[in-house]
């Protein structure tokens, strides 16, 4: 299972500023890397556990201003789609691993 699921290098793991607008296409190559939000370096790449509130809707978040919004006026860590439809069918306790950063650079990588 690891090879299909894995970390996909820091060459892939790219946030940008908000008030940046990413140049169009599925990766970031033609965006300005000085607007790369500057992070310090992971001793590993072994996951990581976060706790608190998922939003959750029946839209695509792909939207960086967007994004940030729902996170300041929600006080939620990440936005997600897929588990919206399960929760007017039952009760449950939603365990998500976290795969871009809702801006239009989405892909299924």
């Amino acid at each position: 299972m690891q090879s299909r699921y894995s970390f996909p290098t820091a060459d892939h793991d790219q946030l940008f500023l908000a008030s940046y607008t990413l140049q169009p296409g599925v990766t970031c190559e033609r965006c300005d890397q000085q607007q790369m939000v500057s992070r310090p370096t992971r001793p590993d790449n072994e996951p990581r556990i976060h706790y608190g509130t998922i939003g959750s809707a029946n839209i695509v978040v792909k939207n960086l201003v967007v994004r940030d919004e729902l996170k300041g006026d929600m006080k939620i860590l990440y936005v997600q789609m897929e588990a919206a439809g399960l929760m007017n069918d039952f009760p449950c306790l939603v365990i998500r691993g976290i795969c871009d950063y809702a801006d239009s650079h989405k892909n299924t990588r």
